[in-house]
């Protein structure tokens, strides 16, 4: 019990990582971009599967802006928002040199490539601070989301078993320091925040030493390494202390889903109200 309520302080993913509802992070040895799904060519072919997800559902959603509460929270949903991007656009541009190489038409490819490079720069645009925020975020998410699932269908339209190998190949080798550089934005962010977190954690404790927090600000323990140390340390308390604790901690973390779960209905029941985006539907 009370290492679940140490947990249920929202804290971001891991640094790095991307949100329960958009991509995995960027990895060669297994890259997002060539995923295998359950679907097939007529050829018998895997199809890529892109890291927006566009079967992504309104609860992955919900918990995507669970941290968006604060100004921190905002810029580090955003910054994995636009690394996910990122990694669709660098992949897209790679895949259309492979078929133009083949003297395939890559123009449907490449119109959707310039709406969502578009999609990228209103990302890159958003005002953190405004009170439509988490409404921006959803719609921008929801838009990359629709074309990731555009470039995917017709990308199958087009390509062989062979081609696919050719682009999988390229994309292997594919390396972007634009796109490192927003994964150490994103590691930097993550941990500003955990630090906040974890120093809340403290102070519904009461304990002063701060050893553990530097430890993973330094990047000598992980966040599940710490919460552990956490837990060590409320183990240790009395029993109407601890209950204190978890109780605050449940709260705490009620209040964020009630508030991302009124989000997501001003959404649904406001939709296109909310920055003019929507161009794909």
């Amino acid at each position: 019990m009370l290492l679940t309520s140490v947990a249920s302080l929202a804290f971001a993913d891991k640094a790095g990582d991307t949100p329960p509802g958009a991509p995995p992070p960027f990895d060669r040895q297994r890259h997002p971009f060539w995923n295998e799904t359950k679907n097939q060519t007529e050829n018998g072919s895997r199809l890529p599967h892109l890291p927006l997800r566009y079967n992504d559902t309104d609860n992955e959603t919900e918990h995507d802006i669970e941290i968006m509460n604060s100004t921190l929270g905002a810029e580090i949903r955003l910054l994995q928002l636009e690394k996910a991007i990122l990694t669709n656009l660098l992949e897209g541009v790679m895949t259309v040199q492979v078929l133009k190489g083949l003297n395939i038409s890559t123009t449907p490819l490449e119109t959707i490539l310039t709406d969502l490079k578009a999609v990228l720069l209103e990302v890159r645009a958003v005002n953190v601070s405004a009170n439509n925020t988490v409404q921006t975020f959803i719609e921008l998410k929801n838009e990359s989301r629709n074309f990731t699932k555009e470039f995917r269908e017709t990308l199958r339209s087009l390509v062989t078993n062979e081609t696919m190998q050719q682009i999988k190949e390229r994309i292997r080798a594919l390396y972007s320091e634009e796109l490192h550089n927003c994964t150490l934005r994103i590691r930097m962010k993550i941990r500003q925040f955990n630090r906040n977190q974890l120093y809340r954690l403290y102070g519904v404790i009461g304990e002063t030493n701060t050893s553990l927090i530097n430890e993973y600000i330094n990047g000598n323990l992980t966040l599940n390494q710490t919460k552990l140390q956490i837990h060590k340390i409320v183990n240790q308390l009395t029993k109407d202390k601890q209950q204190m604790i978890f109780t605050e901690c449940k709260e705490d973390n009620m209040r964020r889903r009630v508030r991302s779960h009124a989000s997501m209905d001003e959404y649904r029941h406001h939709g296109d109200g909310y920055g003019g985006h929507g161009r794909h539907q």
